[in-house]
């Protein structure tokens, strides 16, 4: 899992800027918080859950870079210009590598904040849990990829 982390962590240069506060024009804290929700992803083949919102973001992202997909990486971050693509590139597989199977993987998104949550994956193969925060942009939630915890 270790390499699995130095891979993912290489994958954006680095997202200077994002403190995980919200953008111009986004909603605001005041806003009421939803109840967390989690979502496994389905065995149809690789394909991301149905299930919307911020878990999905991650699963979403989880899945492009297994696949070592730069453009769906891309779509999916609050800094697409920061992922370096040759990187998404060497990292096809690598779940597979650590023996976690992504149709296995779990997660869980907190109470959503304003336009931000975080979400917890449970990869179910004795490997520490990780958080991500995510991001809604407009109406599509978005990963903060460098908030890995």
């Amino acid at each position: 899992m270790r390499r699995l982390l130095a891979v993912a962590a290489l994958v954006l240069v680095s997202a200077c800027g994002s403190d995980g506060s919200s953008g111009p024009g986004e909603g605001t804290a005041s806003r009421p918080s939803a109840p967390a929700t989690s979502t496994t992803t389905s065995p149809s083949g690789g394909k991301p859950s149905t299930a919307p919102g911020p878990a999905r973001a991650v699963e979403t992202m989880m899945r492009a870079l297994d696949e070592g997909d730069c453009r769906a990486m891309r779509r999916i971050v609050v800094t697409p210009s920061a992922v370096d693509c040759e990187v998404v590139h060497a990292a096809k597989d690598t779940f597979a590598d650590e023996g976690i199977d992504l149709d296995e993987v779990v997660y869980t998104a907190g109470r959503v904040n304003g336009s931000s949550s975080t979400v917890t994956i449970t990869w179910g193969n004795d490997t520490p849990e990780e958080s991500y925060d995510v991001e809604r942009v407009g109406s599509r939630w978005r990963v903060v990829f460098d908030s890995a915890a």
